[in-house]
């Protein structure tokens, strides 16, 4: 039994490291990575963004410049390489869907309807898919999940949940709806949103974690949850589009004590030269540091929260992982940490 069990295990990493090197290498121009990985930026807001939902805190306008596999509706789709191949993945989805929007708004304030129209029906293709996908579990909770296994601190095995995609999800179609005044875009986000009101430990649609620190949104469910930077600010941007569109206290609440248990623990990710992808606190070692990409995206995340909260810990933490990121000697020993990491534990 046990010597049956290892060879699985050798065969399972053997799949991972040929995907990843088909991925990141052999074929990265084409793999998921030439979406992820595109210039990230922070939207500068205004008064009206933060009372409203309109300007995204992200903008994602340079993901529309994404060139790869589209399915007959024209919808994104990754390709992951090795055994996974082609996947729907929400996340991406949502993201090119607000870029589209971001370009849109920028028509609207350049007085060319014309083209903020092309830009709305482009967004509009994205944001289409989330109302014909996902699946309604028990108590009216309805979930975008990525429909493929995923290597991580545990392995995800599909379908899995995600407080990112519910949040990102959210977002599109309540910015959807306001473009259309389409009911069923409203109602999904309703139903989407339902995610957010059951602790991930005790619901099979739940996404919201509360322990002696706070109040948590998780990007990834697990046995111990490991509170993962990114994917928690984005979810909770998609907790505060909804508690401003509906003016629902539980979301109202939900968002102030989320906001605040991030300004409070930011410091669990901060290893005193770089950042990391989770909070390895909760999980156990080893601390999983962020690579080059991350580093760049939770700089931007922190911009993009000052610019919404304009809460100085936002300010002071972006400044200070930025210069861990402009740092030529921290840049390398992270580098070279991550390598290690990769090899030593996935």
């Amino acid at each position: 039994m046990c010597g049956g069990h290892a060879i699985s295990s050798v065969a399972q990493r053997l799949r991972y490291w040929r995907r990843i090197l088909d991925a990141y290498l052999l074929h990265k121009g084409s793999s998921n990575l030439s979406f992820w990985h595109t210039d990230l930026a922070w939207n500068t807001l205004t008064d009206e963004d933060r009372q409203s939902v309109r300007r995204y805190p992200m903008n994602f306008s340079a993901k529309t410049a994404y060139r790869g596999p589209r399915d007959a509706q024209g919808v994104i789709m990754l390709d992951y390489k090795g055994s996974l191949g082609l996947k729907y993945n929400p996340n991406a989805i949502a993201q090119l869907a607000l870029g589209w929007y971001d370009l849109h708004l920028d028509a609207l304030a350049e007085g060319n309807g014309t083209l903020a129209a092309r830009f709305g029906e482009a967004f509009l293709a994205q944001a289409g898919w989330f109302l014909t996908h996902g699946r309604e579990v028990s108590d009216g909770v309805h979930l975008w999940e990525y429909e493929f296994p995923f290597e991580f601190r545990e392995p995800l095995i599909a379908p899995w949940r995600s407080a990112l995609a519910q949040g990102q999800a959210i977002s599109v179609l309540i910015r959807a709806y306001g473009l259309t005044r389409e009911e069923e875009y409203g109602h999904k986000a309703r139903l989407g949103f339902n995610a957010f009101r059951c602790e991930a430990s005790a619901h099979p649609g739940g996404v919201l974690c509360r322990d002696e620190e706070g109040t948590w949104l998780e990007e990834t469910i697990l046995s111990r949850p490991n509170h993962i930077l990114n994917g928690f600010v984005w979810a909770l941007w998609g907790v505060r589009d909804y508690a401003v569109w509906s003016g629902d206290p539980f979301a109202g609440r939900l968002y102030h004590e989320a906001e605040q248990t991030l300004a409070r623990r930011l410091d669990v990710y901060d290893v005193g030269f770089w950042t990391c992808y989770d909070d390895s606190r909760k999980t156990g070692p080893p601390i999983m540091p962020a690579s080059p990409y991350y580093q760049r995206l939770h700089v931007v995340q922190m911009q993009a929260m000052y610019e919404l909260t304009h809460n100085d810990v936002y300010l002071q933490t972006h400044r200070k992982w930025l210069a861990y990121a402009d740092n030529l000697l921290y840049r390398l020993i992270a580098f070279l940490w991550k390598c290690w990491f990769k090899v030593r534990y996935w």
